[in-house]
């Protein structure tokens, strides 16, 4: 069945998940050090042989030292593109307001901090497979030496989208027309545990996001994260025929690709988004004084 824009985009959860698919989740989780599943993953799980095809091709990049180093160069650039370029108020102030507990506190900053590790993986491996269909994705010259496996972090809580209060749904609906993505990504579902907060954070991104600056912005990360790829382990190809081979006619493999379009575009700004909420966090970025000239990174 092929896919069209507007159309939600399908998901396996963990949850769900069985036998192969199962199996890959969890290794997902141990390569990455993520105690949950991307939404990228969960769209992929719906087709259990393409993500067989697609995990047994990407795992060692995925683990490679390489792979790690260009995603924390992803974050980096995205941290200080929101850092100098906009004016992000102290969140703070926020949670002290809604009276959340030491506890509570602690463990928003360790889910933010959590997805400012985990998006940038996430874009860096839609970006590798938009790139393997259009071409040869990778690097045969780089090293596949593989990179410390990392510690994962507590449960992140994701809140299901049909069973948030009416607000928390508004919210949902809003970021998907705003962001133009078929999906509630899980940073936002997981911010979501904290109704209050989501409704304070997605206030600030709002404005943030609609305006020119922020999609030149996200033009850029998207443009580096694909051109990124070329310093990672390869090659790595799905032509249409390998696409065939996996059960998928012409009009599923078209949609495969465009939910990967997707998924890049929507992933580039997931991270500037939670970008954002770092830097609230951390007590806000407010520029009134700087000059532009000298304060702002540039967008290209």
């Amino acid at each position: 069945m092929s896919w069209k824009k507007g159309q939600a985009v399908q998901l396996l959860p963990f949850s769900d998940a069985k036998g192969r698919v199962l199996e890959i989740y969890r290794d997902v989780q141990h390569v990455f050090g993520v105690p949950h599943i991307s939404s990228f993953f969960q769209y992929l799980g719906t087709n259990p042989r393409f993500l067989d095809k697609f995990w047994t091709a990407i795992r060692p990049v995925a683990e490679s030292e390489a792979f790690f180093t260009c995603a924390h160069r992803l974050r980096a650039d995205a941290y200080a593109r929101i850092h100098t370029n906009f004016d992000i108020p102290d969140l703070n102030a926020e949670v002290v307001r809604q009276q959340f507990s030491l506890g509570a506190r602690e463990e928003l900053k360790d889910c933010i901090n959590f997805f400012c590790h985990s998006v940038p993986m996430s874009l860096l491996l839609a970006s590798y497979l938009s790139e393997s269909f259009a071409g040869t994705a990778g690097n045969a010259e780089i090293a596949r030496t593989p990179a410390a496996v990392p510690k994962a972090p507590r449960r992140i809580v994701m809140v299901d989208e049909d069973s948030v209060n009416p607000a928390v749904k508004a919210i949902f609906a809003d970021i998907r027309a705003t962001t133009g993505a078929d999906v509630v990504h899980t940073v936002y579902r997981a911010f979501a545990r904290w109704p209050d907060f989501v409704q304070a954070y997605w206030t600030t991104v709002k404005p943030i996001m609609v305006s020119d600056k922020f999609q030149r912005c996200e033009s850029t990360v998207r443009e580096e994260a694909l051109q990124i790829t070329r310093e990672l382990p390869g090659p790595v190809r799905f032509s249409a025929a390998d696409l065939a081979a996996t059960g998928l006619h012409e009009a599923e493999a078209g949609s495969l690709i465009h939910i990967t379009e997707m998924f890049v575009h929507s992933l580039a700004a997931a991270l500037l988004n939670v970008s954002v909420a770092r830097i609230g966090l951390e007590g806000g970025s407010v520029h009134a004084q700087a000059s532009p000239e000298k304060s702002e990174v540039p967008l290209t």
